[in-house]
């Protein structure tokens, strides 16, 4: 009798994680085609069409889903369309890196509802004043959104790595010590009461442009992030890879100089000691101390600190010899990076973000070519080398993206029965 009742248990509770994947299964394909027929849905999923009526009954009960208008009729009645409804959750991310915070909320397609940006305060780089910092984005970009707490599903936070995603502890990142082994998820759950996560910010970036940017239809993509610091981050077989544990993409701290400076890392020679912004304003103040002339020569020698990597850029921009000079230095050793990744991984492509590529245009064609040049002639056809699509925002939208990735893929038995009862 005991075991008659055992085996009734376990037959239930299988039923309820079948069914229970098969509701995820259908609301993952309604996610990506964006609007799709219960047949063309049972076909794909080779789900039963009761099944799959079953399932989105259910999916409309929680409003998690609509209709969306019908399909072209092949003989007889025209089939119904679903759709995500988009205004039933949000997602928030923040993004913090050396000189911005941003902040995007997303609707359930992943569509950008509001956006929010602050400069971060530098004098809070030696201090956990950061988080505070952090929470006031925030409440501040909540409170403008005017959305209702139950309608958010969590925060998500693109931050400076290394850090530790699965247990929500960053750990040293080397351009911004006051974060030091901090538990910000824990931090930032804590106060909001929402579910939150953290991740390295170039990872975030590479998310955003696999779901809305440059790496929409790929599988395998590797971006790099040519800021005031240098990040990347890497999927593969669409999704994040961490490495073992969780510190894989710091190209940024691989070798590239073997008699360069010292990175803030510790390492010598840093691909971000020689070639990120940081590296770039410490060259400037070195020829400028040298004799160098520069459009920005006088505004250096008046107020070190008013020149800034964008000061430098807009230079470039208007025709600078210096800041030109530097800027394609920097595209040099990036491009070989590149190049060596290429070799290495061969991803389908290779996004190139960051406030370099964004704001001085020569610099993504200047390392594209360079990389191409740098690979087997015979793979170099193949490869996709992009800019980013998404922007300066990148980062936030990978954030918010990894608060929907998180419901998408868990269980929704909760939220149903929250509906029914």
């Amino acid at each position: 009798m005991r075991r008659a009742i055992l085996v009734d248990r376990m037959k239930g509770t299988n039923n309820r994680r079948v069914k229970s994947m098969n509701r995820s299964t259908v609301l993952q394909y309604i996610r990506n085609q964006g609007q799709i027929s219960k047949a063309d849905i049972a076909q794909q999923t080779h789900l039963s069409f009761t099944a799959v009526t079953n399932i989105i009954e259910e999916l409309i009960s929680c409003q998690v889903i609509c209709e969306s208008g019908y399909d072209e009729s092949s003989g007889g009645r025209k089939p119904q369309l679903y759709k995500l409804k988009k205004d039933r959750y949000y997602s928030v991310g923040i993004h913090l890196s050396i000189t911005r915070i941003r902040v995007a909320i997303l609707d359930l397609e992943g569509n950008i509802y509001a956006q929010y940006e602050t400069v971060t305060n530098k004098d809070t780089f030696q201090t956990n004043a950061i988080i505070l910092q952090l929470i006031t984005c925030l409440e501040e970009a909540i409170a403008d959104s005017k959305l209702e707490r139950s309608k958010i599903l969590g925060i998500g936070m693109g931050i400076p790595g290394p850090l530790n995603p699965f247990d929500g502890i960053v750990l040293s990142p080397p351009n911004m010590k006051g974060l030091e082994s901090v538990p910000l998820k824990q931090i930032i759950t804590d106060h909001f009461q929402l579910e939150t996560f953290i991740e390295k910010d170039a990872n975030l970036i590479a998310l955003g442009e696999y779901w809305q940017g440059a790496g929409r239809g790929k599988k395998n993509v590797f971006y790099l992030d040519a800021d005031v610091g240098i990040g990347s981050g890497l999927i593969v077989d669409s999704k994040l890879y961490h490495g073992f544990p969780y510190g894989a993409g710091e190209v940024g701290h691989g070798t590239i100089n073997i008699d360069g400076p010292r990175c803030n890392c510790g390492n010598y020679g840093c691909l971000e000691v020689v070639a990120s912004g940081l590296a770039i304003m410490r060259r400037v103040s070195e020829e400028i101390r040298r004799g160098a002339d520069a459009s920005f020569r006088a505004q250096y020698l008046a107020d070190e600190e008013s020149v800034t990597i964008y000061t430098i850029l807009d230079a470039a921009n208007d025709g600078d010899v210096l800041a030109k000079q530097l800027l394609q230095e920097s595209a040099r050793y990036v491009s070989i990076a590149i190049g060596n990744v290429i070799n290495l991984l061969m991803p389908e492509i290779v996004i190139i973000g960051g406030t370099l590529t964004h704001n001085y245009t020569p610099y993504f064609e200047l390392i594209k070519e360079s990389a191409l040049n740098r690979i087997f002639s015979s793979f170099a056809q193949n490869i996709h080398i992009e800019r980013s699509e998404l922007g300066m925002l990148g980062g936030a939208v990978g954030a918010g993206t990894l608060i929907l990735e998180n419901f998408f893929s868990k269980n929704l038995d909760d939220l149903l029965d929250s509906v029914h009862n």
